[in-house]
């Protein structure tokens, strides 16, 4: 019993939340109501305030009508409930006020409460018939007191103070309730706010985290050297997870076999230390190649008693990878139960250790360079000192050798290939300084080399040029050694003969420098491929470069390098060419299911086995074509535009028209009759008809001027377009009573100002105008995302709104949806054809009785040329 009693001051909930917040507030209002009315039946009748039971008997059939409308709520009839409760509370107030003292009575107050219930429960419709009943009825009650005057009656004060304090009641709590529930809205939406704030908060924190990532990252790929390298990881990683325990662990050559390399915290125990694929979280994640997240490693199936006893609890690993093959892990700890990993932590660390893959790799190949750095120097040396040995038979050797003293460049020996190849005669150079000989021509470079020698002891030159005593231009490669011979310094000279070799050399070059300024003025990139469609040759093309380095693509097969749908054209091409020995070609794009570049491969054969395949970027002719069928396109809807212009035009112009030629002949009526009165109407009939003209030519003419008359293009903050908009419309937002709401921070846009300001200024007039009987008009006016790397501006209202079925006729020319409302219907035409001048995009979105929203993009650049 006590539940059933109970659930009847329950608030009835629903799907619909608009239905069920309604209903709170009519149950919550009703019962209040209830509460006032039996208060006031039994003061009514101790204070004896009625000659007659009949306002008794009205007050009692209003008690009724708030049960029923309880009854009617709880099943779901909100609707009825709203409309019997406004109009039978009228007529019960109506018939108390005649009963009674008519305007004099108290129950005329009453006419307020009703006219505040029906704006709240059934729109502005009904407030506008509730208030016309109402003021209907006090009039009705003026004319009836004055055509029949009676004698005024005096209530007692005591009923009428009963009267007046239900009605003042009834009033104070439909203003708390109507209070109260927007309160509750906005406190609705201070926590949508607070949590969107939150969002953001945590986006901020991962971008940070993200920075810092980049940050160290870059650091650890400036390291060479690869102890502190590894070093420098751990401590980068671990600061970033806040924790001290951490180990890099490398797969060895073995494959199976893992050693960990460098661990800190309580990890540094086990440096050093071995394990196997499969074996534990390491060996785990080694051997599937994933990262491994166990936050309770104490009580994992497959944990390391060591690490037990080490007290780890959370254990993060992630895999080390080159090239998607794992060459170690990194692995982290938490030694306090109370800390976990987060998976946003794995997902950090995956990133982290790609990096720190590239960096370790890169030290390991840096050691590798070293050692064959070293080893290659091991072998020069050994390589000198077998020169050194060789050297003594100098007089076998075909190399030109000659030995002269350090101190006056005196020739004391020489073999017999010097002597052929400088032509000095052995009887008369032996014993004569270099100078004597004219050996060298620019005494200051001599004095140069001594002095070098004198430091370095060994000088090679790879290209020595000098002229015999024949006059014949000789090219050498010459390598000089200080050596000492009978306790004298003298320098030992060896010449090698290139000169044959250097012209060949030179024609060569001369040669290759012609084939490469031909190969380089080709656009086309060529691929020798034999009969089982191997790549075995590659020339570079000047336009199109390859997507991998030669070296990753030559001996391997086509299957492998290109995409299923090209390999199979490729391979079809070749086999077509080494059968017909003709040539074949077919285009593809790249990559495929997007073509965005476009590619002509002509494939020839040079051989029974092999093809040589010529590949030449046909993008821009692609494009071209692409383009030209966007114009012939383009034109098309222009074509059909200008048609549907011409059209509408000539319809709209010729109505005026019509107009003014029908009173026309209507005047010569009226002057012939004389009537004047008459004749003044048509008159104005035909003035309003030019008018009307006139107002379609300007807009017309407006319209051809947007895209047609160059402006002065600039960047301009979009929130001033929008406050200069405002000012336009001032008195529009002011006859409507409209809030205006601007996000702030807007961007900057590049336009013509002045016709952005038009853009804004007709679309909030539009708002304003189609308001309706919206009780709190706002109008809001901000930025949310990105179109084609365009801001999307919006400007929303909540006024009444278009149906689904007109969206697509708004933007049309002399398109009115209302015809009994101001202006041409050109306004939003002018709108589009503004935003589509500025390279952007505009469209609607909106639903009947609940407000439209505009939006549109605008470039923030100059992108084209472009005229407004």
């Amino acid at each position: 019993m006590l539940n059933r009693i109970r659930r009847w001051f329950v608030h009835p909930v629903f799907e619909d939340e608009e239905r069920t917040r309604t209903a709170q507030f009519m149950t919550s209002f009703s019962w209040i109501a209830l509460s006032v009315l039996l208060v006031l039946i039994p003061v009514r009748l101790l204070l004896k305030t009625d000659k007659s039971p009949t306002p008794l008997l009205l007050i009692f059939g209003l008690t009724i009508v708030i049960l029923i409308v309880q009854v009617a709520l709880r099943w779901g009839y909100i609707k009825p409930a709203s409309y019997f409760i406004v109009y039978s509370a009228w007529a019960i107030i109506t018939a108390l006020a005649w009963y009674a003292d008519g305007l004099r009575d108290v129950a005329i107050l009453g006419y307020l409460i009703v006219i505040l219930l029906a704006s709240f429960l059934l729109g502005w419709r009904n407030f506008f018939i509730a208030a016309g009943l109402s003021l209907i009825s006090i009039w009705a009650f003026a004319f009836a007191d004055q055509s029949n005057p009676q004698t005024p009656y005096h209530a007692n004060p005591f009923g009428f103070a009963a009267d007046l304090s239900g009605v003042f009641i009834l009033i104070c709590a439909l203003i708390y309730l109507l209070i109260s529930g927007w309160q509750r809205t906005l406190k609705a939406a201070r926590v949508e706010l607070t949590e969107r704030l939150r969002a953001e908060e945590k986006l901020q924190k991962q971008t940070d985290y993200l920075t810092a990532l980049h940050n160290t990252a870059l650091g650890l790929l400036n390291r060479n050297e690869l102890m502190p390298l590894l070093d420098s990881i751990l401590v980068q990683a671990c600061a970033m997870l806040e924790t001290k325990h951490g180990s890099i662990d490398f797969i060895l050559p073995d494959q199976v076999t893992i050693k960990q390399e460098h661990g800190i915290g309580a990890y540094e125990p086990f440096n050093g230390s071995y394990l196997q694929k499969g074996a534990g979280i390491t060996g785990t994640v080694c051997e599937t190649g994933q990262s491994l997240l166990i936050n309770n490693y104490q009580t994992w199936k497959k944990s390391q008693p060591a690490y037990i006893r080490g007290g780890f609890m959370a254990m993060l690993v992630v895999p080390l990878k080159v090239n998607e093959t794992t060459i170690g892990t990194l692995g982290f700890s938490y030694l306090d139960e109370k800390r976990k990993f987060t998976p946003q932590q794995v997902v950090f660390m995956e990133k982290f250790a790609a990096l720190a893959s590239l960096a370790i790799h890169s030290a390991k190949l840096d050691e590798q360079t070293q050692a064959e750095i070293r080893e290659r120097r091991n072998i020069e040396t050994a390589l000198r000192a077998s020169e050194e040995r060789f050297r003594k038979v100098f007089q076998a050797s075909p190399i030109a050798i000659c030995i002269t003293t350090l101190k006056d460049d005196r020739l004391l020996d020489a073999n017999h290939a010097y002597w052929m190849l400088s032509g000095f005669d052995r009887e008369t150079a032996l014993g004569q300084t270099l100078e004597t000989l004219d050996a060298w021509s620019d005494l200051e470079e001599h004095q140069g080399f001594i002095e070098r020698i004198k430091i370095q002891h060994s000088i090679y030159d790879p290209d020595y040029q000098f002229t015999t005593s024949t006059n014949e231009r000789k090219s050498a490669i010459a390598l000089y050694e200080l050596i000492e011979v009978n306790g004298q310094a003298c320098v030992l000279s060896m010449f090698h003969d290139v000169t044959a070799q250097r012209e060949a050399e030179q024609a060569l070059r001369e040669n290759e420098a012609r084939m490469s300024a031909i190969f380089s003025a080709l656009p086309d990139m060529i691929l020798e491929i034999d009969q089982n469609c191997t790549l075995t040759g590659f020339i570079p093309s000047s336009e199109i470069q390859p997507l991998m380095p030669p070296e990753d693509f030559l001996g391997h097969n086509i299957r492998d390098l290109f995409p299923v749908s090209i390999s199979l054209q490729t391979m079809f091409a070749v086999e077509r060419a080494l059968a017909a020995q003709q040539l074949h070609a077919f285009e593809y794009g790249m990559p495929p299911g997007e073509e965005v570049q476009f590619f002509e491969a002509r494939v020839v054969p040079i051989s029974a086995t092999t093809v040589m395949m010529m590949v030449r970027d046909i993008s821009q002719r692609k494009w071209v074509e692409t383009d030209r069928e966007n114009l012939i396109r383009e034109l098309e809807n222009k074509n059909a535009e200008l048609e549907r212009f011409t059209y509408t035009v000539s319809h709209d112009l010729k109505s005026p028209l019509i107009t003014i030629r029908g009173f026309l002949g209507f005047l010569e009526q009226d002057a012939a009759s004389g009537n004047k009165a008459r004749l003044q109407n048509d008159v104005k009939r035909i003035s309003d008809a030019t008018e009307k003209m006139q107002t379609l030519l300007n807009e017309l003419l407006e319209l051809s001027r947007v895209g047609r008359v160059v402006n002065v293009l600039e960047y301009i903050a979009f929130e001033e377009i929008v406050n200069e908009a405002l000012e336009l419309v001032h008195g529009r937002l002011q006859s409507v009573k409209a809030k205006v709401q601007i996000q702030p921070d807007l961007p900057t846009v590049y336009g013509d100002r002045k016709r952005l300001v038009e853009v804004v200024q007709n679309i909030v007039d539009n708002a304003a105008k189609f308001m309706g009987a919206t009780p709190n008009p706002l109008i809001e006016i901000g930025h949310e995302g990105a179109l084609e790397g365009k801001p999307i501006f919006f400007i929303r209202d909540n006024g009444i709104g278009i149906e689904a079925k007109h969206l697509d006729r708004i933007f049309g020319l002399f398109n009115k949806l209302d015809s009994e409302t101001e202006g041409t219907g050109i306004g939003l035409t002018i709108v589009k054809r503004i935003i589509e001048v500025h390279n952007g995009q505009i469209w609607v979105t909106s639903e009947a009785q609940k407000g439209s929203t505009f939006f549109f993009t605008l470039q923030t650049g100059p992108a084209s040329q472009f005229v407004i």
